[in-house]
C-alpha cells in the first residue's frame, strides 16, 4: 500500500478565483436540486450507465453478486433513484444499499421518489437506505461504516473544485470498503475537453485562452467564475493509489448515443458528428 502521506501530482488551491468552502458547495448543490429534474441532466438517467456498472455486458468478471450478503454504497447519489432501482432490478436478492449526500435537499427528493417507486415490493423494503453524510468525513460520522461495504458505486460523484476535497472523498471509500471490496464510477476528464478544443475551430480559444487547464485538470465556464476539476488518467490512477485502492480496469467510455449526442451539440453548440462526450470507466479494489 502507497504511503497515504506520500502525497503527489496536487493541485494547488484557485483560492478565491473559483474555490468555494465545503459549506458554499452544499448551498449550490442543495439549490441545484430543488429543481435538478428540469435543470441538470443526471448520467444514471441512462440504462446503460447503470448496467454498465452493476453487470457490465462484455465483462462479466465485473458483475456485483445478487447476494443477500453484498453491501453497496452509492455516495453522492443526488435527487435521482436510477441506479438503485437498476441496481434492485438487477440484483434483487442484495443484502443493503446505503445512498448518501451532504445535501438534505437531494436526500429527502430521493426518498420521497423511493417511496413513490412502483412495482415489485421489494423496491420498498429494508433494503435501501438514506443518508445524509458527507463524502469526505464518512468514517468520522459513520464510525461503524469502516470496512462495511463490498462495492462503492460512482456516477460523476467526485467533481469538487478543490483537488484535497475530491482526495479526501476518494480515501473515505477505500476506509469503507471491506478488504477485497471494489470501486466502479464514472468520471468526466480533462482530456476529453481538450481533444474537442482542438478538432472543433470554434472551441480552439478554450485552449489559448486557458479554460481548459490540462495541468490543473480544471474546466473553467465562460466567465471564469466557475471551475471543476476532471482529471487525467494518469493523475486519477495516483489518487486512488494513494487511498491503498488497486486498479483493475481504466478505460474511455464514449457517450456516442442519445440522448448524449443532442444533449452535448445543444451544450457546446457544434455539428460535427464525431465530437461526443467520453468518460473514464475506472475498478479499483482493495
Amino acid at each position: 500500500m502507497t504511503d497515504t502521506n506520500d502525497y503527489k501530482w496536487l493541485i494547488p488551491s484557485s483560492h478565491n478565483l473559483g474555490s468555494k468552502s465545503i459549506e458554499e458547495e452544499k448551498a449550490l448543490w442543495d439549490k441545484s436540486h430543488e429543481d435538478y429534474t428540469n435543470t441538470a441532466f443526471s448520467l444514471t438517467q441512462d440504462p446503460k450507465i447503470c448496467k454498465t456498472l452493476i453487470r457490465p455486458e462484455h465483462c462479466p468478471g465485473y458483475d456485483i453478486p445478487n447476494s443477500p450478503d453484498i453491501k453497496v454504497l452509492i455516495p453522492g447519489c443526488g435527487s435521482e433513484i436510477y441506479l438503485q432501482k437498476t441496481l434492485l432490478e438487477l440484483c434483487p436478492k442484495i443484502g443493503q444499499v446505503y445512498c448518501t449526500d451532504f445535501s438534505k435537499t437531494a436526500l429527502e427528493k430521493s426518498q420521497a421518489d423511493w417511496e413513490k417507486t412502483e412495482g415489485d415490493s421489494r423496491l420498498n423494503n429494508q433494503q435501501i437506505v438514506f443518508e445524509e453524510v458527507d463524502s469526505t468525513r464518512i468514517t468520522e460520522q459513520k464510525p461503524e461504516w469502516n470496512e462495511k461495504f463490498d462495492y462503492v458505486l460512482l456516477a460523476n460523484s467526485v467533481v469538487s473544485s478543490e483537488d484535497k476535497t475530491n482526495r479526501a472523498m476518494i480515501r473515505e471509500f477505500g476506509k469503507v470498503l471491506k478488504p477485497g471490496g471494489k470501486i466502479y464510477g464514472y468520471f468526466p476528464t480533462t482530456l476529453c475537453f481538450l481533444e474537442i478544443a482542438y478538432f472543433s475551430r470554434k472551441h480552439a480559444h478554450c485552449v489559448t485562452e486557458g479554460f481548459i487547464d490540462v495541468y490543473g485538470n480544471k474546466v473553467w465556464d465562460a466567465e471564469w467564475q466557475e471551475a471543476q476539476i476532471y482529471y487525467t488518467p494518469l493523475r486519477l490512477n495516483r489518487i486512488f493509489k494513494e487511498a491503498g485502492l488497486k486498479k483493475l480496469s481504466l478505460e474511455m467510455q464514449f457517450l456516442d448515443y442519445e440522448p448524449f449526442v443532442s444533449l452535448f451539440k445543444e451544450m457546446i453548440e457544434h455539428d460535427d458528428p464525431d465530437i461526443f462526450l467520453w468518460h473514464l470507466l475506472v475498478r479499483y479494489e482493495k
